[in-house]
């Protein structure tokens, strides 16, 4: 057993390593489409798994993180909230503002500020219940009608290979590489372990 064996096995476990986690990285992705090599089909994991990717990440997003449920009691607590009728007062005394200016000084002279007032509050009144039936439209139409499952799976099933491999790559460029090393890295350690084995014999 000479040096060069100590050196050349660790050497060649070490690249073994690295080409082999380098390559199921890039194996990820692609090939995007089906390929025969020497008559075995090669495919990359995620296009040959994206429809059921797609359908477990939606069914995880409908059962743990956003179901219809919660999306009815956001639209109906949106809809009776403060905030919009205070939007709708404010667009209601524009609006009537902006009308008796049109009619004129004279119509405005035999408009009482009473009359105003009671003719903002019936349309306030008439808005507000009309809202209320609204939301409460909107809470049976979102039941009936959305489907977040569906909604996700479509979306991710066309969403581009090409832009997700982009963002995952982004995202774990690191870890990615992590691997990679790492398995250079067990490559050169069961190089030395060889090294030693045949040393011993």
């Amino acid at each position: 057993m000479t040096l060069t064996s100590w050196i050349v096995l660790p050497a060649v476990g070490a690249g073994i390593g690295y080409v082999t986690n380098w390559l199921a990285v890039k194996m990820l992705f692609r090939p995007r489409e089906p390929r025969k090599i020497l008559g075995v089909t090669f495919q990359g994991l995620v296009p040959r798994r994206q429809a059921d990717l797609a359908a477990s990440v939606a069914r995880t997003v409908e059962e743990e993180l956003l179901s219809v449920e919660e999306i009815q009691a956001l639209v109906t607590r949106l809809a009776e909230s403060e905030r919009v009728r205070a939007l709708l007062h404010g667009r209601i005394d524009t609006v009537i503002e902006e009308q008796l200016r049109g009619f004129g000084p004279l119509v405005r002279a035999f408009v009482t500020q009473d009359l105003i007032d009671k003719l903002k509050a019936r349309i306030e009144k008439e808005i507000v219940i009309f809202i209320e039936g609204l939301s409460g439209e909107l809470h049976r139409g979102l039941g009936e009608h959305l489907d977040i499952h569906e909604m996700v799976r479509s979306r991710m099933v066309a969403f581009p290979l090409e832009r997700l491999e982009e963002i995952v790559h982004k995202i774990a460029k690191k870890e990615l590489r992590h691997i990679e090393v790492l398995g250079g890295v067990l490559g050169a350690l069961i190089g030395l372990v060889e090294a030693a084995i045949v040393a011993a014999m």
